[in-house]
Formats: structure tokens, C-alpha cells, sequence
């Protein structure tokens, strides 16, 4: 209940929980609280993971401009394809200000967004650490996808992590980034 109540009060849409498989025992006692087993896309029970150390394999994808998020109406229309890609409730444009303002001052990391004939089409988040760049929150719109925008987020954050200094990449996704991840 209390994470409920940090939640609400934050005007988050929903609370994850992940656990280990050595933690197992403890899924009938999240369950009796309300805690629901889902799978949605990008939270899988079976993720895929990767490492890479070495620019990402291929010819970049032409066609398509990245660059890193800058503005609010940016944020917006990222925030709306996330919620569509996701299936998440739609957040208020208040929500969204602060959350946006947030991003603009906190330094952990950067979204990118990639785009096709000036529609954002894509975006992805990449969170500095000391030693690389990990991967987040992948998403490519419906009609968009198969065309090389999400193998155009991934050549993007790599080219963070080189300009960062820290020339490398991790990644834990779901079933979806698959293909893509393999072939990097």
C-alpha cells in the first residue's frame, strides 16, 4: 500500500516489480496484495541481455534523423507514442512539464528520438554509468517498425557512450528487441 501511495501521490500510472528467480517464494504473497503476474511488452518474465563493446555492426539505417530529445514538445510526443506502445494511461500535460523538467536537470542520462521526414517515429533512453551507456525504454511507432529506426536508437546512444568516453553498451529487453539486439 505504500508504494501505491508513492505512486498515486507521484501520478505514476503503474508500479513494476521484478524478482529474481531465486525470489520466487515471494510471488503468492505479492499476489494476496494485489499484485498482478502480467507480461506486457518491455516487462517479460524472460528478458534478453547484451553487452557491447565495439561500434554496433551494420550500415547505419539512411532515412532516418536521430538526435537527442531537447524540447517539450518533444517530450510530448515521446510520451504520447510510449503511452500508445506500452498501453499506458495518457498523463496530464502538468505531469508531463515536471517529468520533463526533471530530465532537462538530472544528468543521468538521454533520450533520443529518432525521426522520419520530421515526424518523431521513435525514441530511446540511455542511462550514463561509469563504464557505458545502459539501454531503456526502446519503442519504434507501429508503421514505422522493420525500417531500421530502432537499429538508428541504438547507433545513437552508442555514439553517446563514445562521446562520454565510456565506449559501451548494456541492455535487459524484451522479446520484441530481440532480432535487433542480435544483429548489432
Amino acid at each position: 500500500e505504500a508504494s501505491r501511495a508513492i505512486a498515486r501521490e507521484h501520478e505514476k500510472p503503474s508500479v513494476a516489480w521484478w524478482i529474481a528467480p531465486e525470489h520466487d517464494a515471494l510471488a503468492p504473497a505479492l499476489e494476496a496484495l494485489g499484485i498482478v503476474n502480467t507480461e506486457p511488452p518491455g516487462y517479460e518474465a524472460v528478458e534478453n541481455a547484451m553487452a557491447l563493446v565495439h561500434e554496433p555492426r551494420g550500415e547505419r539505417p539512411e532515412g532516418i534523423e536521430v538526435r537527442v530529445l531537447e524540447t517539450f514538445s518533444e517530450y510530448v510526443d515521446v510520451g504520447r507514442l510510449v503511452e500508445t506502445n506500452f498501453g499506458y494511461p495518457p498523463q496530464s500535460e502538468e505531469v508531463m512539464r515536471a517529468r520533463f523538467d526533471e530530465y532537462m536537470n538530472d544528468g543521468w542520462g538521454k533520450s533520443v528520438i529518432a525521426l522520419v521526414d520530421g515526424t518523431i517515429v521513435g525514441s530511446a533512453f540511455g542511462a550514463f554509468g561509469a563504464a557505458g551507456i545502459n539501454l531503456f525504454g526502446g519503442t519504434v511507432a507501429e508503421k514505422y517498425r522493420g525500417r531500421g529506426a530502432y537499429r538508428a536508437l541504438t547507433f545513437a546512444r552508442w555514439d553517446l557512450a563514445v562521446e562520454r568516453g565510456t565506449p559501451a553498451l548494456t541492455v535487459q529487453a524484451g522479446k520484441m528487441s530481440m532480432p535487433i539486439l542480435e544483429s548489432v
